[in-house]
């Protein structure tokens, strides 16, 4: 199998914000990454990947989106709150990105075909 250039953000170098528990969203967010990527590099390096790696993966996928919707529910509701001047936008753009990741997800559980979960991890996100 084929495997992208492993690149995973680390929490010390991505731009820190003003509010506390988005910074600690954020680091939770790439730590998930991290451990999901751990268990793609396992599941592609596997000659015959097994039904727990397979189930494995599907949690940490699940588990990730979980987050990143309550991630982005919460900012989504802040910036409403404050009348952010470019809500729109911003809120836009989480969707476009839910989108895109329910997708990836989606596929997995219909097919267990580890390359599109290894550009999305490796090379489309945080994007």
């Amino acid at each position: 199998m084929t495997t992208s250039t492993r690149i995973i953000l680390n929490a010390d170098t991505i731009p820190r914000v003003d509010i506390d528990f988005m910074n600690n969203t954020h680091v939770e967010e790439i730590e998930m990454v991290k451990e999901l990527g751990k268990l793609v590099a396992a599941y592609q390096d596997s000659a015959m990947p097994t039904i727990s790696e397979t189930n494995e993966i599907t949690q940490s996928l699940e588990k990730w989106l979980q987050h990143t919707e309550a991630h982005f529910e919460r900012e989504n509701t802040l910036m409403r709150e404050i009348n952010f001047p470019v809500y729109l936008v911003h809120s836009g753009e989480h969707e476009i990105a839910l989108d895109q990741m329910a997708g990836v997800v989606k596929a997995w559980q219909d097919s267990n075909d580890i390359e599109p979960i290894t550009e999305y991890v490796f090379s489309l996100w945080p994007a």
